[in-house]
């Protein structure tokens, strides 16, 4: 035992003799280097004190944003049948984002024109009924038959009365033989450059309308709208000639007729005198006469009614066109898709906003900078506008706006500041990214 405890000994000394000596040669280079640090901090105070102080602006980072948007809403509602651009999708201005079910659409241009069709039916037989000829004659007849029944109530006409007595009666059988005749040349002339300029703008709307024939929804185009009203008008003016054309109706001719034979048999009455039963006639020729007048004059407010019917139908078939047309969602502009919310299968309303369009080539950065440092700057002073993750693509920008306001922060307040990106050489730039901004 006490040959163990011997042995071990000095070991043990000599274990603490080597850690001793180690401690202080670790100490002595510990004091050499702290004293070598307060060398260098003394030689860097002097320099520093030698040389004014500078606030350096570090680099700060977010995502660019876009300076130009517009949302896109449908101006109709309805269900999304399919969707075309997902978010991130380049698109042009024109081109289809999206197509809601237009089924209820295509139903109501159908009922519109239908309308139309009706309006003008309704405007073609009012004015086969009516004239502004027939008006004048019938208040014609009307302030006859009264100076008529004037002379008889007088007791006699004069030779002037007589003379119109006469003119009228040979007016009458005027119309009379008019109508047998059929309409002159110079009306039928008339009706046929009507015609001719119907064809012309059928050939032109065609001629528009085959140049977008290739289209999936050409019937829905303005070209397609335009071909069907030049079309109409076409029948329209074709009907007009085609009834001048033909012989009288037997109803007309019996009207005329009839008219010519009370002009004559009322000269006859003032040629032959004055009796009673004369007083009697001339009183119901006045009161057939207003009543004549009247049917017209309604007839005339009818037609202007079914004129502004016709202008009214017109109107309704150009909006149900539209909110067609609408039903095809498109870009507004071109750019990025920022946001979409159509899905398909989606019932969205016609001013919500289903998407949103950027443009890529306007982007802005905007940062907050503490006070102490938004000081040093100016609008107009460059900034490094550099993509994170890959040092080597950067691009120069400029400080575009400085808030004068700051937004409350712990400690320190900062500004927003705005830097914008230049148009060219961006192209490696997109809405979304993840860039830092250095001051320079």
């Amino acid at each position: 035992m006490l040959r163990t405890v011997s042995r071990v000994v000095p070991i043990l000394l000599l274990i603490v003799f080597i850690a001793t000596g180690v401690a202080l040669v670790q100490n002595g280079h510990l004091a050499t280097n702290l004293a070598a640090n307060d060398r260098l901090a003394s030689a860097t105070g002097a320099q520093q004190d030698a040389v004014e102080p500078q606030t350096s602006i570090p680099t700060y980072f977010g995502s660019l944003e876009v300076t130009k948007s517009r949302a896109v809403t449908p101006g109709v509602g309805g269900e999304v049948l399919e969707v075309f651009v997902e978010v991130g999708d380049l698109v042009e201005e024109g081109q289809e984002l999206f197509r809601l079910d237009a089924t209820q659409l295509n139903w109501a241009v159908q009922r519109a024109e239908i309308a139309l069709e009706l309006a003008r039916i309704s405007l073609l037989e009012i004015n086969e009924q009516s004239s502004e000829g027939d008006l004048a004659v019938a208040q014609a007849n009307l302030e006859l038959a009264k100076s008529n029944l004037e002379k008889l109530e007088a007791g006699g006409a004069t030779e002037d009365e007589l003379a119109a007595t006469r003119a009228s009666a040979t007016a009458a059988w005027a119309r009379y033989n008019e109508l047998l005749a059929g309409p002159t040349e110079a009306r039928l002339q008339q009706l046929r450059a009507n015609v001719e300029r119907a064809e012309l703008a059928v050939t032109q709307a065609q001629r528009a309308y085959n140049e977008v024939a290739w289209r999936g929804d050409v019937g829905r185009t303005p070209q397609a709208a335009n071909l069907q009203r030049v079309t109409i008008d076409l029948n329209v003016a074709q009907a007009s000639y085609n009834e001048a054309t033909q012989p009288a109706r037997a109803s007309e001719v019996q009207s005329a007729l009839a008219a010519a034979h009370r002009a004559q048999h009322a000269l006859n009455e003032l040629e032959e005198g004055v009796s009673e039963v004369d007083l009697a006639v001339g009183r119901a020729r006045v009161a057939a006469a207003e009543a004549t007048v009247l049917r017209i004059l309604e007839l005339t407010t009818s037609q202007k009614s079914a004129e502004l019917r016709v202008s009214q139908a017109l109107v309704n078939l150009e909006e149900s066109q539209q909110r067609m047309d609408k039903a095809s969602v498109r870009a507004p502009l071109t750019g990025v898709v920022l946001t979409l919310s159509a899905e398909e299968g989606q019932v969205i309303g016609a001013s919500a906003p289903a998407a949103v369009i950027g443009d890529p080539s306007a982007l802005e950065l905007v940062v907050g900078i503490p006070q102490d440092q938004v000081l040093t700057m100016s609008v107009g002073d460059p900034v490094r506008i550099t993509r994170f993750g890959s040092e080597d693509i950067s691009v120069q920008s400029t400080i575009s706006r400085i808030a004068p306001i700051s937004l409350p922060g712990k400690g320190n307040s900062t500004f927003p500041v705005t830097i914008r990106l230049p148009e060219e050489g961006t192209a490696q730039f997109n809405p979304g990214i993840f860039v830092s901004a250095t001051f320079e």
